[in-house]
């Protein structure tokens, strides 16, 4: 969590960009929660589609970014995530918020297992922070979606998001 608080306190510094603060959150994050993917996520302003902002594949040691998954494909996850906060799905390819994106999402990537977490301005959702795995079913403990929530926390307050 030192790396996204010092991060987040570099958004008030005219030197660092986006990319830098959304880099050293998910580096964080998969740090701390040991999860292959992390990403950060903006949604459009009228919460029809995300956006990836930034996404850091453990694995792979690398950034990627511009993904975008929309809600007329995968109704169920945002309605879930949206309304609940948060989706913890140790078995993503069969969870019922998440089973919809098995074929064009989980498969070609090799995700079992995921961890979402909404990020809010203003009371109103505006992205997710996402946890993903592939070596193996993860059961997201407790302590995990407290971490995610305090980091979404965090950055939702500390990041004025740009839709």
């Amino acid at each position: 969590m030192n790396r996204t608080r010092e991060a987040l306190s570099k958004t008030r510094q005219p030197k660092a960009t986006k990319s830098e603060v959304f880099q050293s959150i998910c580096l964080d994050v998969s740090e701390n929660l040991l999860a292959d993917l992390t990403s950060v996520w903006f949604f459009d302003k009228e919460q029809t589609q995300i956006e990836c902002q930034c996404c850091y594949d453990a694995l792979a040691e690398s950034f990627s970014k511009g993904q975008i998954l929309r809600k007329e494909d995968f109704p169920k996850y945002f309605e879930r995530v949206i309304e609940d906060n948060v989706i913890s799905a140790p078995d993503a390819l069969n969870h019922s918020a998440t089973k919809d994106l098995t074929e064009p999402y989980f498969r070609p990537k090799g995700i079992i297992s995921l961890l979402d977490f909404i990020l809010h301005r203003n009371y109103t959702p505006v992205g997710v922070i996402c946890c993903e795995n592939r070596k193996d079913m993860r059961n997201w403990k407790e302590a995990d979606i407290d971490y995610l929530r305090s980091i979404a926390a965090l950055t939702s307050f500390h990041f004025h998001f740009s839709n």
